[in-house]
């Protein structure tokens, strides 16, 4: 299968989040921040919207893979936080979405939810850096490398800037194919959970002195 991957626009946004939604139905992160099997399907996609929309879509990049033999959907996606994410404006814009955020999760959970969250935040590195918020492949694509050109692709542009990429694992398959990339761990995050924070060191500039392409 022969693979393209372009930048999303933000009329993909709500087709991102419902393959990152099916993608990640079961993943034991998003029950401490989401819980309940309730509609779960559907109030993970407006989650998922809400996310896309405060972040990466804002101040970072959301990378879409499409296969140049099929119909032009969505095969996989990653989304990234860049290095120019600013806290302030983080509240301010997930205030603005918290009517989304409260039909996700539901007015009684935001709370916890709220703190869950926070706690990711507390392990990130605090110099500039590419955040992976998330990652999915359409289960018709599984096994295909989807994944793996996907992180291939913003990677490659994280090192022509020299700059750190940080993510958090969330599945020990996940954690060995980010070792493959050159993550290594660091520490868990501080939810039921556990997932474990990793972090890829900034690419060193070229040994002759010069500058990157």
């Amino acid at each position: 299968m022969s693979l393209h991957i372009t930048t999303a626009a933000a009329t993909d946004i709500d087709a991102c989040a419902r393959v990152i939604a099916r993608a990640l139905e079961q993943d034991p992160v998003l029950y401490d921040i989401l819980p309940g099997d309730r509609d779960r399907l559907h109030r993970l996609t407006l989650f998922h919207i809400a996310e896309l929309r405060t972040g990466p879509a804002r101040s970072g990049a959301i990378d879409v893979a499409r296969s140049d033999d099929d119909d032009g959907a969505i095969l996989g996606v990653a989304a990234w936080e860049g290095p120019h994410r600013r806290r302030t404006a983080d509240i301010r814009h997930r205030l603005r979405a918290l009517p989304l955020y409260a039909r996700a999760i539901g007015l009684r959970h935001l709370g916890a939810a709220a703190s869950a969250l926070s706690r990711f935040d507390a392990v990130r590195p605090r110099v500039d850096h590419w955040y992976l918020a998330d990652i999915a492949v359409d289960g018709r694509a599984r096994g295909l490398g989807v994944g793996s050109a996907l992180l291939a692709h913003r990677l490659a542009a994280v090192d022509r800037h020299r700059l750190p990429a940080f993510l958090e694992a969330t599945t020990p398959g996940s954690r060995r194919l980010y070792e493959r990339f050159g993550f290594a761990a660091t520490e868990r995050v501080a939810i039921p959970s556990g997932p474990m924070a990793m972090l890829r060191p900034a690419a060193a500039p070229p040994s002759d002195g010069g500058t990157a392409a």
